[in-house]
């Protein structure tokens, strides 16, 4: 095939999808901003849950300081009396 035939049956299928052909490419469009934006927003995503699971991991460990801390205090005053 010659350049002016694969123009002319490009030309064809452009026509033959109009107005959906349109809605398709805007759609791919949409769809591979969004996968951009997505792939720029996973680490910040990933260290957001991080600090949070480590936070989470602190909060625990003050509870447990805290309940020792208890104990020994009551365990003091058992002992002055």
């Amino acid at each position: 095939m010659y350049l002016e035939d694969e123009e002319a049956v490009s030309a064809d299928k452009s026509r033959e999808f109009g107005v959906l052909g349109d809605v398709l490419r805007e759609l791919q469009r949409e769809e591979v901003e969004q996968t951009e934006t997505y792939l720029v927003e996973t680490p910040e995503t990933n260290t957001t849950q991080k600090t949070i699971e480590i936070m989470t991991e602190i909060n625990a460990t003050l509870k447990e300081i805290a309940e020792t801390q208890k104990k020994i205090l009551e365990e003091i005053k058992k002992n002055k009396t």
